[in-house]
């Protein structure tokens, strides 16, 4: 990973003050979302760091019972090393470390049931990269401790939901009438390098808006409004969120340049999105039938 300015809410809290500051706000997080992975990782880490090898052991346990329930097979060894070294005389440690060395090299018979067995659909929308934005955001000094917990609070519960726009920091802000709501708008786009665009001032492009799938343009927060030749540009809302970069830039298959906007002129052009759409699928009218 690149040093570049996107990427600065990725860095690890590295001073004393930076690790208990850390703590602080993802204990908050696991209040509302206790399975929280980033949340999880970075208190383990932080107290790990700390020397406080309790509490790091706990959270370490609970990251591992969270990566069973998710299957995730790739993350497994590491949270097991730490379980093993960390946690050599617990038995609940050693019990998820044994499960998860398991699931690093599952039964044949277990996987081919896996696959036989019905796919759980996630209930709730993934708003890690929104959280990591918000503690952004706090570190710089933009939202307070009060402001940040409201905003966790509101994107948990709106993740939940059924929603017609993306579930986002700049969402929560914008309905929450936040007064330094303009003043994020300028930092996010100063921080990130991202000129802020003012979407009202295009149409809707069919070749363009057709390059990304609903789920992205309705809750990841991205669309493409522009096609320069073989290059797209993309309106975003979390410039921080280089993992969402990389799938657009996959499922384009173009050079894509990103800017910066606004959820008021994001939902205005999704909507517009709406109506062409449906202005496509609108059948045509039958001819009038002749009197008499």
């Amino acid at each position: 990973m690149n040093d570049t300015p996107e990427n600065k809410p990725d860095k690890k809290p590295e001073t004393e003050e930076e690790l208990r500051d850390a703590i602080v706000t993802f204990e908050q997080i696991l209040e509302a979302i206790p399975s929280d992975r980033l949340a999880l990782e970075t208190l383990s880490d932080a107290y790990e760091q700390l020397g406080d090898h309790v509490k790091a052991l706990e959270y370490y346990i609970r990251l591992g019972e969270v990566l069973l329930e998710e299957g995730d097979r790739e993350s497994a060894p590491a949270v097991t090393e730490k379980l093993q070294s960390i946690g050599a005389r617990d038995t609940t440690a050693q019990e998820v470390a044994a499960a998860l060395l398991r699931l690093a090299e599952p039964d044949p018979e277990e996987e081919e049931a896996k696959k036989k067995a019905p796919v759980k659909r996630r209930k709730a929308i993934d708003i890690t990269a929104e959280l990591a934005l918000a503690w952004n955001l706090v570190q710089a000094g933009e939202l307070s401790q009060d402001d940040y917990s409201s905003v966790v609070q509101d994107l948990t519960e709106s993740s939940s939901k059924n929603n017609d726009v993306p579930v986002t920091v700049l969402h929560v802000l914008r309905d929450r009438a936040f007064k330094g709501y303009e003043k994020v708008m300028g930092f996010l786009s100063q921080n990130s390098g991202l000129p802020i665009i003012p979407l009202a001032g295009f149409e809707v492009q069919k070749d363009a808006i057709s390059l990304l799938p609903d789920e992205i343009m309705k809750q990841r927060g991205a669309l493409v409004y522009e096609l320069m030749g073989k290059e797209a540009l993309v309106a975003i809302l979390n410039p921080y969120d280089t993992e969402l970069r990389e799938e657009i830039e996959g499922l384009t298959g173009r050079t894509c340049h990103y800017f910066l906007v606004s959820a008021d002129e994001y939902d205005h052009y999704l909507d517009a999105i709406r109506k062409a759409l449906i202005g496509e699928k609108k059948p045509e009218e039958p001819p009038p039938s002749e009197a008499g």
